[in-house]
């Protein structure tokens, strides 16, 4: 399992209308920190997301549904992936998604930990 505590939330990072969340770790740039959430791991082991795997943010938990092809690379050297609070469409698959089940945005703050299951 990897956690991760969020650090910061950029003023336009959570928005009701479009249901997903843009993940980085601190190297995003001044720009992406507007739309993103920055996120700092407290450990670095290998992982792999996967469907039917977990993703919780404090105690609210989702289950993987569809991982895109670059989701895994980019989480793991820049900590950067969209989490899509949607049913996944394979005709618009995000390359960097993970489609989280159920569909809905998760109450995000400064210090909510994120558990990758």
């Amino acid at each position: 399992m990897i956690q991760a505590n969020v650090v910061e939330i950029g003023p336009e990072a959570i928005n009701e209308k479009e249901p997903m969340l843009i993940l980085f770790n601190n190297t995003a740039t001044t720009t992406l920190r507007n739309y993103s959430i920055i996120q700092e791991f407290l450990n670095k082991e290998p992982f792999k997301l996967e469907s039917g795997k977990t993703i919780r943010f404090d105690e609210q938990e989702y289950t993987i549904e569809h991982v895109g092809t670059t989701a895994n690379q980019n989480l793991e050297t820049v900590g950067h992936v969209t989490l899509v609070f949607d049913e996944h469409q394979p005709e618009n698959t995000i390359v960097n998604g993970v489609y989280l089940n159920p569909y809905q945005l998760p109450e995000i703050h400064l210090g909510t930990q994120i558990y990758y299951q």
